[in-house]
């Protein structure tokens, strides 16, 4: 009995050691085989996208979910060679909602980081740059059908390119932002960081008035704080959601399904 229990221990130590040592992308293909998610690689121009599909509930919307930056630096002080989320939220919440959805990944995350044109001012300067705002643009253009109305679901970063991006698709469009950096200058001068200098800041540029805008914050969150969204859409439009028990990270996920049919 000792060793079948000895046996069973050291094969869930090696299934515990395998997920701590498996990349971001391995450890996103294997969330998305749990959860029976279809993958495929789209590209955008002029960059390679990886896209996951979720089939579900039908929608009146095509909801497409934008993650966040990742992880672009090392320490704070090296320039990571892939920025691939270790945890990346917006998928996990495409998984937790009922609803039949597309993850669509940034340029040059999952795998493309040493893929051409990718170059790490891609997922630092200009993360939300011109280059990679167009390419989510057309990756969007070839998974929408007939300009079906959309819902573009991004989370932290993803918001602030869900933002860039709502305002260059036609159509009916409805954004979410969920912890969304709405102001990349006032968020680099909280923390201290470089400026973006080679990125889009959606505060500084001009809003479709045509898009359904609602933004969803955190009072606990420290990174992208509310103060950040509440400036965006004093000057843009759109609503503010503030949630007094929720940071950047908890407690989005757990909640998603129910925030989520509150939103449509």
């Amino acid at each position: 009995m000792r060793a079948s229990n000895s046996k069973k221990c050291l094969l869930l130590l090696a299934v515990v050691l395998t997920a701590a040592c498996s990349s971001p992308l391995e450890r996103a293909r294997q969330f998305a085989n749990y959860h029976k998610l279809s993958s495929e690689v789209v590209r955008g121009l002029p960059f390679q996208h990886q896209v996951f599909r979720k089939q579900g509930l039908p929608s009146k919307r095509l909801h497409i979910y934008l993650d966040g930056d990742g992880s672009p630096w090392l320490q704070g002080q090296f320039i990571a060679d892939d920025p691939t989320p270790r945890q990346p939220l917006a998928l996990q919440l495409m998984a937790a909602a009922p609803y039949s959805a597309i993850y669509l990944g940034r340029p040059c995350y999952f795998g493309f980081a040493d893929t051409q044109p990718c170059a790490p001012r891609y997922w630092t300067s200009a993360r939300y740059g011109e280059d990679v705002v167009n390419s989510l643009v057309g990756a969007i253009t070839q998974l929408r059908r007939d300009q079906q109305p959309l819902l573009l679901i991004g989370y932290s970063g993803g918001g602030t390119l869900a933002t860039l991006v709502a305002g260059r698709l036609a159509g009916d469009i409805q954004l979410v932002t969920v912890a969304g950096n709405l102001d990349i200058a006032a968020w680099t001068t909280l923390h201290g960081y470089l400026p973006l200098s080679d990125s889009l800041n959606p505060i500084a540029e001009s809003a479709a008035n045509s898009v359904r805008q609602q933004h969803l914050s955190g009072l606990r969150d420290r990174n992208t704080p509310p103060a950040l969204a509440s400036a965006y859409v004093e000057q843009h439009g759109g609503t503010l959601r503030e949630f007094p028990d929720f940071d950047h990270v908890c407690c989005w996920r757990e909640n998603w399904p129910d925030i989520l049919d509150s939103l449509l």
